[in-house]
């Protein structure tokens, strides 16, 4: 098979910025994000209100903290599904970031643990093992694979490409990175409106993504 050609850093953001400002997919997005947005911010503020009352270790600021905890996975799950399902219903949407949110949880967990061996060995491999399974959450929701399989598949993916995949995502960072800053500075809206961008900064590597999946499957 063909050696699947990347395209340039510019050429995803590019590809990202036009499908994030289409307007059928800039609606989708706004109406996932905002469920996102009130119901995480209502508990975060719930819990705020416990906390500062002096009340924290009420039962209710127990149970709070550890629904706040499932509601940031099941957000995260979401955030993907947002950009892999696009042109689905929200409703299908927060369906399967609900069904998949324990593989979401598995796979962060195993992808963190195995960066953070590499951190305690030294910045290197971290940094390899990073970009080897940085594939590894988009296989799990995207072809619901096992952690393993996901672990194995996505090493496969970047061999070969390496400094590529890595150019790539650093690229992708320092993108979502100035943005962040510009969007911040808006008086008053700028936090808020920060929440709305996140299926933006998903969308590059998600492009990468698919072009590699689609050349090595």
């Amino acid at each position: 098979m063909q050696e699947q050609t990347l395209k340039t850093p510019v050429e995803y953001i590019k590809e990202a910025w036009g499908i994030y400002t289409k307007k059928e997919n800039f609606v989708l997005f706004a109406k996932v994000m905002a469920v996102v947005v009130i119901l995480t911010s209502a508990i975060g503020y719930l819990i705020s209100y416990f906390y500062s009352s002096n009340d924290w270790q009420n039962v209710g600021f127990v149970v709070l903290t550890l629904l706040s905890i499932v509601v940031g996975i099941w957000s995260q799950t979401v955030k993907y599904f947002v950009v892999l399902k696009i042109g689905n219903t929200e409703k299908e949407i927060f369906r399967l970031g609900y069904k998949n949110m324990l593989k979401f949880f598995l796979i962060s967990l195993v992808v963190g643990l195995i960066v953070l061996v590499g951190l305690v060995l030294l910045v290197i491999p971290a940094i390899m093992f990073g970009v080897w399974y940085s594939f590894s959450t988009w296989l799990v929701l995207d072809k619901n694979m096992g952690v393993f399989e996901a672990l194995k598949q996505s090493k496969a993916m970047v061999k070969g490409r390496f400094w590529k995949v890595l150019g790539r995502t650093v690229t992708f960072g320092l993108f979502a990175f100035f943005v962040s800053i510009v969007v911040v500075a808006i008086p008053y809206a700028g936090n808020l409106i920060i929440s709305f961008v996140a299926p933006l900064f998903m969308l590059p590597f998600y492009l990468m993504y698919r072009d590699l999946v689609t050349g090595t499957g």
